[in-house]
Protein backbone atom coordinates (compact mmCIF):
# COMPACT_ATOMS: atom_id res chain seq x y z
CA UNK A 1 0.00 0.00 0.00
CA UNK A 2 1.69 3.24 -1.22
CA UNK A 3 -0.87 5.76 0.62
CA UNK A 4 -1.50 6.11 4.35
CA UNK A 5 -5.07 5.78 5.41
CA UNK A 6 -5.87 8.27 7.38
CA UNK A 7 -8.30 6.73 10.56
CA UNK A 8 -11.79 9.04 11.02
CA UNK A 9 -10.55 9.20 14.92
CA UNK A 10 -7.10 9.96 14.40
CA UNK A 11 -9.14 13.17 12.06
CA UNK A 12 -11.19 14.09 15.06
CA UNK A 13 -8.10 13.61 17.12
CA UNK A 14 -6.68 16.40 14.48
CA UNK A 15 -9.41 18.47 14.28
CA UNK A 16 -10.34 18.78 18.15
CA UNK A 17 -6.04 19.36 18.77
CA UNK A 18 -6.44 22.10 16.09
CA UNK A 19 -9.26 23.95 17.60
CA UNK A 20 -7.45 23.77 21.33
CA UNK A 21 -4.39 25.36 19.79
CA UNK A 22 -6.34 27.93 18.18
CA UNK A 23 -8.69 28.78 20.99
CA UNK A 24 -5.23 29.00 23.15
CA UNK A 25 -3.19 30.77 21.17
CA UNK A 26 -6.20 33.15 20.51
CA UNK A 27 -6.35 34.14 24.39
CA UNK A 28 -9.53 31.71 25.24
CA UNK A 29 -9.05 30.36 28.63
CA UNK A 30 -9.39 26.47 28.23
CA UNK A 31 -11.96 25.66 30.90
CA UNK A 32 -13.80 22.43 30.99
CA UNK A 33 -16.43 24.12 29.04
CA UNK A 34 -14.25 25.66 26.63
CA UNK A 35 -13.09 21.85 25.99
CA UNK A 36 -16.78 20.87 25.62
CA UNK A 37 -17.93 23.41 23.34
CA UNK A 38 -14.98 22.60 21.25
CA UNK A 39 -15.89 18.84 21.28
CA UNK A 40 -19.75 19.89 20.41
CA UNK A 41 -17.92 21.92 16.86
CA UNK A 42 -15.81 18.90 15.96
CA UNK A 43 -18.91 16.26 16.95
CA UNK A 44 -21.24 18.45 14.67
CA UNK A 45 -18.18 18.84 11.81
CA UNK A 46 -18.13 14.61 11.63
CA UNK A 47 -21.98 14.40 11.32
CA UNK A 48 -21.30 16.84 8.14
CA UNK A 49 -18.87 14.13 6.85
CA UNK A 50 -15.62 13.10 8.23
CA UNK A 51 -13.62 13.48 5.30
CA UNK A 52 -9.66 15.08 4.96
CA UNK A 53 -11.02 18.63 5.05
CA UNK A 54 -12.64 17.98 8.64
CA UNK A 55 -9.74 19.88 10.47
CA UNK A 56 -10.19 22.64 8.22
CA UNK A 57 -13.79 22.62 8.45
CA UNK A 58 -13.73 23.26 12.23
CA UNK A 59 -11.70 26.16 12.15
CA UNK A 60 -13.85 27.48 9.72
CA UNK A 61 -16.54 27.07 12.47
CA UNK A 62 -15.09 28.25 15.02
CA UNK A 63 -17.24 32.05 14.83
CA UNK A 64 -19.74 30.23 15.24
CA UNK A 65 -19.34 28.59 18.27
CA UNK A 66 -16.90 31.11 20.23
CA UNK A 67 -16.45 34.91 20.43
CA UNK A 68 -12.75 36.07 19.20
CA UNK A 69 -11.05 38.42 20.12
CA UNK A 70 -10.77 41.98 18.93
CA UNK A 71 -7.12 42.99 18.97
CA UNK A 72 -6.25 46.00 17.32
CA UNK A 73 -3.27 46.77 15.67
CA UNK A 74 -1.50 49.75 16.96
CA UNK A 75 -0.62 52.22 14.94
CA UNK A 76 2.95 52.33 13.50
CA UNK A 77 5.89 54.61 15.43
CA UNK A 78 7.27 56.89 13.92
CA UNK A 79 4.62 57.38 11.37
CA UNK A 80 5.89 56.00 8.01
CA UNK A 81 6.48 58.65 5.02
CA UNK A 82 6.57 57.57 1.22
CA UNK A 83 9.58 58.36 0.01
CA UNK A 84 12.16 57.46 -3.23
CA UNK A 85 15.73 56.88 -3.53
CA UNK A 86 16.41 59.37 -6.50
CA UNK A 87 15.22 56.67 -9.44
CA UNK A 88 13.94 58.98 -12.19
Amino acid sequence: MTGAIIMPEILCQQALERVLIYLGDDGVALTTDTCRQALRLVETSMAQGAGQDLPARCIDSLPDYFERSCDSIPDCSPPLKRGHIGYE
